[in-house]
């Protein structure tokens, strides 16, 4: 939820209350983005170990402020949000074809914390490629809609009015996650994966 609340609503409130009083998009945008920017540094500092994602915050931040004083327009800072998905797409791509898919990674440790041991799964990896069939075809889907969520945000960063794109970008944040995680439940209560899954 904290995150949630850092990356898109505060800059979301934040570029509409600067506008609100009078500021130019391109300084209200640069502004929202501060945002996760600072965030994400200070889980750099506080953790004290490089988590890519942070990084890839920061890179996207600093990338803006440059365009911005390099001339670029209003849109291509709007447009910049689709890197971070499509960053997270490659992430998963790459993943699939590993000894650990994302979603696999992310679902064994939702077990763990859930309090049951994640052995059984780790003895189904290891002897069904049924199993490991599931969570690569997954973890590929996720990888997939991500790509498409970066292709529309771009899209709409340059046909839409640019004082409504931030909201039009926050909303489909929220869409597209939850489409992603009801079509992943979706897909492991199949009938043919539901018992190998949750037996």
């Amino acid at each position: 939820m904290t995150t949630v609340v850092g990356d898109v609503v505060a800059p979301l409130v934040l570029f509409y209350g600067l506008r609100a009083v009078g500021v130019a998009a391109g300084p209200a945008l640069l502004a929202g983005a501060a945002v996760p920017a600072a965030r994400a540094l200070w889980g750099l500092v506080r953790h004290r170990r490089v988590e890519w994602f942070a990084v890839l915050v920061l890179v996207l931040c600093v990338a803006s402020a440059t365009t911005a004083l390099l001339g670029g327009g209003d849109r291509v800072l709007l447009a910049r949000e689709a890197l971070v998905t499509a960053a997270l797409g490659v992430v998963m791509l790459a993943s699939v074809p590993s000894a650990r898919p994302v979603l696999f990674t992310i679902g064994r440790l939702t077990l763990t914390e859930a309090g049951h041991s994640p052995d059984d799964w780790d003895r189904r990896w290891a002897s069904s490629a049924r199993f490991r069939g599931i969570w690569r075809w997954l973890t590929a889907g996720w990888a997939t809609g991500l790509f498409l969520d970066a292709a529309l945000r771009v899209l709409i960063a340059y046909t839409l009015p640019v004082d409504v794109v931030p909201a039009v970008h926050a909303v489909q944040w929220f869409a597209v996650l939850a489409v992603l995680l009801v079509g992943g439940q979706v897909w492991l209560r199949l009938p043919r994966h539901r018992e190998l899954i949750f037996s």
